[in-house]
């Protein structure tokens, strides 16, 4: 039978352990990256205020105000920069910063719950 030094068995435990935390933290950074949203502007139609949005899309007419921060659309003057997103899957109308926010940490329509894709 042979003698193993207990300070070799100690020192390749460690190495070991580096080693797993190592691999487990890189395979943690890359995945986590991987799953960031896209960018929105580029999939979804923005408009810069919500009279604008009326003009250009009948489906932003179904709306009455924002269904996230329930505040009417109808206060808002013409020449005013509030910008309002529709969802191209179900055609509801939100401001851009707050389904912005909405969208970071969901994938479905705060409405109807219908997936909206992201591309």
């Amino acid at each position: 039978m042979t003698y193993i030094d207990p300070s070799y068995v100690t020192a390749m435990a460690t190495v070991v352990l580096f080693l797993i935390i190592f691999i487990g933290v890189n395979l943690y950074l890359f995945f986590r990256r991987s799953t960031a949203p896209p960018m929105l502007e580029l999939t979804l139609g923005t408009w810069s205020n919500y009279a604008e949005a009326i003009r250009q899309d009948s489906r932003a007419a179904s709306s009455d105000c924002c269904s996230i921060c329930l505040s009417d659309y109808d206060k808002e003057e013409e020449g005013e920069d509030d910008p309002v997103r529709l969802l191209p899957s179900c055609g509801h109308v939100f401001h851009a910063r707050c389904v912005d926010s909405w969208l970071q940490q969901h994938q479905t329509c705060p409405v109807c719950r219908s997936q909206v894709m992201l591309v």
